[in-house]
């Protein structure tokens, strides 16, 4: 097998991948002085990746024909420089017959620096499942294998034959409630096509299937707004497009915060209308208040009480004061007490007077004592004469048996 540029990358990234698997790998700092980003400060070097030094390495050594390729792991795994270790590892695994991954693999994953060679075990198991796919998943159901070694067998077998890769591991059986079968599988396909992924998505159910739409959301995102949106109505579950929709909600609003107001307000679902209108609100929020508030002023009724806690969160740590008139301003309905505690918690941080202030506009009496309970005691442990002065001038809107506790001696109410 020859590795290209672009496999180089791919099987450098497996150490990065890996780790978002789960599997450890404490080598993040190689000893020639290049970080786990590949840059380095020796001459000619600066600013290069780590798969564009160890091409520039391979290429310079490829015309020393009397280089010798290292025969065992062991004198490998020896290597303290990351980038030679890398670059000689892909050497081996080049050469090395499909007949024998598995007394390779095993050796180091029972060796007692395995958990310490994640990315080298990536490495060795991905080359391993582009070879010969059905004999690294048979290795793999023999022993006690950890998910991200499933997960990463099947997305590397997936990514070159998804129809072959997805049959097996729809019948593969796995312990609790997340098939890493399924899951690399499904994290594979989306790695190579988006769209064929969402066809396998239909067929998972469960854990396995959140954990999936999860995986995947990278991989659909990266094409922009209009292609993430063009990917959920491809869906024709409506379950599960509703399900997609609030997971990827933030990013699509990170995206282009406009045209996510837009596509919410086109949700049919109110349920599913809610729930995304508030990630929305608040991704907005966090890039343009005054756009995300009128937008939420402009839904109708059933959504603006959600959406309106996305941006009682952002403005309230911007202008406490304002806040607070902005979410008067928009009603009575019992339903915006979710953004009024919103407001509550989060301007109390740097205005605990316009938090408790707001505390009245609470419809829920037992959260309204309760609020004013919490934050007065926080409010006197950190100030207390202006905590008793606010209570005083404030004693007609406080419950009298919670005045009557907060002026017992402090240590009879600790």
């Amino acid at each position: 097998m020859i590795w290209s540029a672009g496999g180089l990358a791919l099987a450098l990234g497996a150490g990065v991948m890996i780790g978002r698997i789960s599997a450890p790998d404490a080598s993040g700092t190689a000893a020639d002085g290049s970080g786990a980003d590949g840059r380095g400060s020796s001459k000619g070097t600066a600013g290069m990746s780590l798969a564009e030094r160890l091409e520039r390495k391979r290429a310079g050594e490829g015309r020393d024909a009397t280089k010798n390729v290292d025969r065992d792991l062991k004198s490998i795994l020896g290597v303290t420089s990351r980038l030679d270790r890398t670059q000689r590892l892909l050497a081996f695994l080049d050469r090395l017959p499909a007949d024998q991954f598995a007394g390779v693999y095993d050796e180091l994953r029972n060796s007692p620096s395995a958990e310490l060679r994640g990315a080298e075990r990536s490495l060795i198991l991905q080359a391993w499942a582009e070879r010969d796919p059905n004999s690294a998943v048979a290795f793999l159901q023999q022993g006690n294998a950890n998910d991200w070694e499933r997960e990463t067998a099947l997305s590397t077998w997936a990514a070159n034959d998804p129809q072959a890769a997805f049959a097996w591991a729809a019948t593969a059986p796995d312990e609790g409630d997340v098939n890493n079968w399924l899951l690399g599988a499904t994290r594979g396909i989306a790695a190579s096509d988006p769209l064929l992924a969402r066809d396998y998505l239909a067929q998972l159910e469960g854990r396995t299937r959140d954990e999936a739409i999860n995986a995947m959301k990278p991989y659909v995102t990266q094409f922009g707004f209009d292609y993430s949106a063009s990917w959920l109505s491809g869906l024709t579950d409506d379950n599960l497009r509703n399900q997609a929709s609030r997971d990827l909600a933030r990013d699509m609003a990170r995206l282009d915060p406009a045209q996510a107001g837009q596509w919410n307000a086109a949700i049919t679902d109110v349920n599913t209308r809610r729930d995304v209108s508030e990630t929305v609100s608040d991704a907005w929020a966090r890039q343009d208040l005054a756009s995300a508030r009128t937008w939420v002023e402009h839904l109708p009724e059933d959504t603006r009480t959600e959406a309106a806690e996305g941006v009682a969160r952002q403005f309230a740590r911007q202008d406490p004061a304002a806040a607070g008139q902005w979410l008067a301003s928009l009603g009575k309905n019992p339903d915006l007490d979710g953004a009024r505690q919103v407001y509550i918690e989060e301007s109390f941080r740097s205005s605990p007077e316009s938090s408790l202030n707001f505390v009245s506009q609470l419809s829920d009496q037992n959260r309204k004592q309760g609020y004013y309970w919490r934050y007065l005691n926080d409010w006197m442990r950190r100030d207390e004469p202006a905590a008793r002065q606010w209570m005083a001038s404030n004693s007609q809107q406080l419950p009298p048996q919670l005045v009557e506790r907060l002026n017992r001696p402090r240590q009879a109410t600790q």
